[in-house]
């Protein structure tokens, strides 16, 4: 099933440690729920970790890393 790449923040926490290749630190990870009502862990770009709020509306961007590695990462919505 095809979903939106639409959702909000439904949680998140802040990586300080281990530094971990080729993100940047202190590195934001979510817990996204879809619109669709499904719920996966990703990584959140765009936005610095003082900034994140529950409840913020984000939008899917797939990112490649070193040509084969490719993750979807949420970027909060402009608005």
């Amino acid at each position: 099933v095809q979903a939106s790449g639409q959702g909000e923040l439904y949680s998140f926490v802040v990586m300080h440690y281990p530094e971990v290749a080729p993100f940047e630190h202190p590195n934001p990870i979510g817990l996204v729920e879809l619109d669709e009502g499904v719920r996966l862990v990703a990584g959140l770009v765009g936005v610095a970790p003082g900034e994140l709020k529950i409840g913020q509306r984000l939008q899917v961007e797939f990112n490649t890393f070193d040509e084969r590695l490719t993750l979807p990462q949420f970027r909060p919505v402009a608005g």
